[in-house]
Parts: C-alpha cells; structure tokens; sequence
C-alpha cells in the first residue's frame, strides 16, 4: 500500500453517539438527518417510451431522451443487457446554454443503475436530460432500456466542503451499531471504514506513564471509556478500503495502452525521487487528498451499502472508470457474538490493458498502535488447533523482511493489545499477508490521545496475485471480530466449516479446476 509518512491530515474522533441497535445516523455524530432508511426514496419516472438495441462489438447508438429533471440529483435505469456498456449522459439547462456530463457503465450482470448527479456539486442549475450515448465494450448483443426515474436522495451532498478532506460533516458518516460492535462507514472518504469500535465491553482507552492502552483493563489515566476508535484514519490512504493496482502504461518498457503515470514519493523519504506509480485506484482518495466520486448510497437499519468512482492515487484529482461497491453488515452469530461482514464488488472499465500479475491488497487495514501485536496461525495443519504465532516488534513492511511477508495458513491474522484482545481480520481462500508497523510508539508525548488520528499505525493487506480484470466485476468477503484471539479464531473457524470462500479470487489467481 502507498503510504506517506509526512501527511498531516487527521480525521476527527468519533465519540459519544447513543447506543441503539442498526444503522445509527444521529445529528450528534454523523448522520445528518438522512432518517433511517433509503428504502423510503420515492422514484418518478421521466422516461419510459422503451428501447432496444442489438449491440456489436464497438458499436455505439444515441438515446434521445428530452426529460426535464430539475434540481433532483438521484437517477435510475431499469434496465437489461447482454453486453457491457460505456456510456455518457448529457444535461443542459432549460435553454440549452449550460451543459455537463457524467459518464457510467452498465454491467451486464446488473439490471438496475443508480447514480448521485453532480456529486460534487459543480453544475447547480436545474437540468434537463438530454441524451445518453452508448457504446458496447464488453460483449455483444441485446440491450434494452426499460425506464428512467429520478428522485432526490436524502442526503444533502451541497453541505459538503470537497476541499477539506480532514473534516467529514455530519450527513456524511453512516454507522451501524449492534449491542457490541459499532462500525462506521466514512461517504467523504470513498464509503471506507473509518470507525470500528467496541462497545457496551468495558474496552477503554487509557494510559500509565505516558503510555497508550486500549482494553479492558484500564490503566491509571482514562480517556475514553467506551466507543475506542480502532481504525486508524490518518489520511486518505489509511482507513480500511479497496485498493487495487492495475496497469503500468507509460513506465512498462512496451506500452500496452494510453495510460500515462503519476509520480509517488513511495517510501517518504524526500532524499530519494518519486517513482511512475500504476493504474492505482484508492477508494479514500489519492496522495493529495482529494476525495473520490461518490455514486450511490442505500442504507436501512441494518445494512450500507455505497458505490464509489475512486481516485487515481499517484494522480492530481482523476477519478478513475471504476467502481468499487461495498456492503457492509454486523452478524450476530448465537455462540461467538457480533462481528462485521464485508463485501466488495469491483469492476474496471477502463479498457486499459492489465497483463501484469501483482499483489492486490484484500483489503487495505490500518489499525491503531496500541493493538501493536501480532498473532495468526502459520502452520502445515490449519484449522486443528495449532499453536498460534505472535510478533511483538514488527518493523516497516516497506521493503521489509521475512516476518513482514508471510503465509497466515487460516486466512486470518489478528492485532492485539498484551493481553491478546483486538482486531481479527478474516479473508478466506487467501494466505499470503503483509504486515508491519510505522514510526511505532504507545507514547502520548509522540501519538498523543487520538491513536486514530496519529502518525503511527499498524498496517496489514491480505494479498492476491492477479492482473485486474476488464469490464468484468469480480467479489470478494472478509470479517472482523473484536475480541480476544483465541475467540476470534473460533469465529474464523466456524465460518471457514460452513463454507465461507472467495470464488472470484481463486478464478482470478488460477486456483479452480
């Protein structure tokens, strides 16, 4: 994962929201007054003549539509489709003297496209969809555009400064709370998990002769006693988010497509030059801190999920043609209690040329210091009960040693405190993981009481080595637990018995029959 040591940007602590059970957006802490449920958006439609389309390959066609929209910013396609498409639509003004665009694909797996107008609020005048153009890019064969609806979503994306990726206004964080997980899924930020916290355990955070904790066992100076962020937000390249490298244009001694790099300082040090930096989109945002495009959000009491365009890391503001969508939920599970279940979906449509096999991060995790140890099973015989290995002083894992890079035989690997409770991250079906620690310290007088906020964090990408697929979505799921790691382990374990895989990691590697 990019890093950037000398970043400034600190996202607020979260704190104090009232316990209630589901998806929490409080006027307090985040939530606005988006009300409980996108379940409750009424569409109309604006467009329902009906069309269809036989695609060839390359072939494009123009839907003349002509429907006014006003100031709603939240459309629909109800649609079907035997081919992918890459697709523009075209608003102007009741007379026709302004005019933006916004470009989309439509995925043939797909028969639904939502998408938030003018997310970033650059083209505030009441519109007019005048056209959509298509052409096909994946595929060939039948499409027809059923309708076209619009609405006003609830969220007010106008309050929003895009400038200021260090504040996050209130409309735009989201949580859901169960009786002893709390998540929180930052909108500014991509729709990436900045806040995950125990609550109603007794985990405080504390600290004795200057140094952090964050457990149960409270320490002489007491912080915060309930609702201790775990994830560390730094930045835009923190967080836990999707990240995924892709093709290397313009540095690959043979170019295979148009795609010209961007420059990225990789290891911090100004004594040594930027390198060319690949295809890389990053659902935070990039390496100057500008935000990515936010294209739906739906949320009930107990679900969120949120599609993003993300941005190009090593470049200045260039949103990237892709998607990258998550569905996030809190599962209790009778015997082992809350934990977090994810799932990403990503689609690349681009059309640049990815033929260059390399470690995909599944997901990007950065934790806070005072979970500082490392555990996780890297026998022969996973799933028996083996002893677990733990790791005590791990260093930079950039470039790293053999303790940074390593085979996590179950899948999983775990940040603890010393007393062996913390984060667990589960990712089946993947084995090899890189971890370490940056500018490492428990020092108030270095990290001060907002571990969340500091330099230092804990780093960990469970890896996949593959090239990013065109035009084609692929889907992957992890889990987190909060709790001590031999329980965490028998989560894991329990998931792994009733099946839990990632089908589309294993085709993506070669690893199905």
């Amino acid at each position: 994962m990019k890093f950037k040591k000398f970043l400034t940007v600190a996202l607020g602590l979260v704190m104090g929201l009232p316990l209630a059970a589901g998806c929490a957006p409080s006027e307090e802490e985040g939530g606005g007054d988006q009300g409980g449920s996108t379940e409750d958006i009424v569409f109309s439609d604006v467009w329902s003549a009906g069309m269809s389309q036989n695609f060839a390959a390359g072939e494009t066609y123009t839907l003349d539509v002509g429907a006014d929209i006003g100031s709603q910013n939240y459309i629909r396609f109800d649609y079907s489709s035997s081919c992918g498409l890459d697709a523009v639509m075209y608003f102007t003004d009741a007379d026709g003297t302004q005019e933006y665009s916004e470009r989309f694909y439509l995925s043939p797996e797909d028969t639904e496209f939502r998408q938030i107008l003018d997310y970033y609020h650059e083209n505030t005048f009441e519109k007019r969809l005048d056209r959509i153009e298509f052409e096909c890019v994946y595929g060939s064969g039948d499409f027809a555009m059923e309708k076209i609806s619009i609405a006003t979503h609830p969220i007010d994306f106008s309050e929003v400064n895009f400038y200021m990726a260090d504040m996050t206004e209130e409309n735009m964080r989201l949580f859901i709370e169960g009786n002893t997980v709390k998540l929180g899924i930052n909108l500014k930020l991509g729709g990436a998990i900045d806040h995950l916290s125990s609550v109603n355990q007794g985990i405080s955070l504390s600290a004795e002769l200057g140094e952090l904790y964050v457990g149960q066992n409270a320490k002489e100076r007491v912080y915060q006693e309930d609702d201790v962020n775990l994830i560390n937000a730094h930045d835009t390249g923190r967080l836990i988010q999707q990240s995924f490298y892709g093709t290397l244009g313009d540095s690959a001694a043979d170019p295979q497509d148009d795609y010209v790099c961007g420059y990225f300082d990789h290891d911090g040090n100004s004594a040594t030059p930027a390198i060319a930096w690949p295809y890389n989109p990053v659902q935070g945002g990039d390496q100057y801190q500008n935000l990515s495009q936010l294209v739906d959000v739906q949320y009930t009491d107990s679900e969120v999920y949120v599609k993003t365009r993300p941005m190009d890391w090593a470049k200045n503001n260039s949103v990237t043609p892709f998607y990258m969508e998550n569905t996030y939920k809190i599962i209790d599970d009778p015997v082992y209690g809350e934990y977090v279940q994810v799932t990403n979906r990503s689609t690349d449509f681009s059309g640049y040329v990815h033929n260059n096999p390399r470690d995909q991060e599944l997901p990007a995790f950065y934790g806070i210091t005072p979970l500082g140890r490392l555990a996780t099973y890297k026998g022969s015989s996973p799933w028996t009960g083996g002893a677990v290995s733990t790791e005590d002083d791990l260093g930079f894992w950039s470039p790293g040693t053999a303790d940074n890079r390593f085979e996590a035989t179950e899948n999983w690997i775990a940040w603890l405190n010393e007393d062996d409770w913390g984060i667990g991250l589960y990712v089946p079906d993947v084995t090899s993981m890189l971890a370490g620690r940056n500018e490492y310290s428990v020092d108030t007088g270095v990290v001060g009481i907002f571990p969340d906020e500091a330099v230092p964090c804990t780093y960990t990408a469970p890896l996949g080595v593959f090239s990013m697929p065109s035009y084609e979505s692929f889907s992957y799921s992890y889990y987190l637990k909060l709790d001590y790691v031999i329980y965490s382990r028998a989560l894991f374990a329990s998931l792994h018995e009733a099946g839990a895989s990632n089908d589309d990691l294993l085709r993506l590697e070669g690893r199905t029959e």
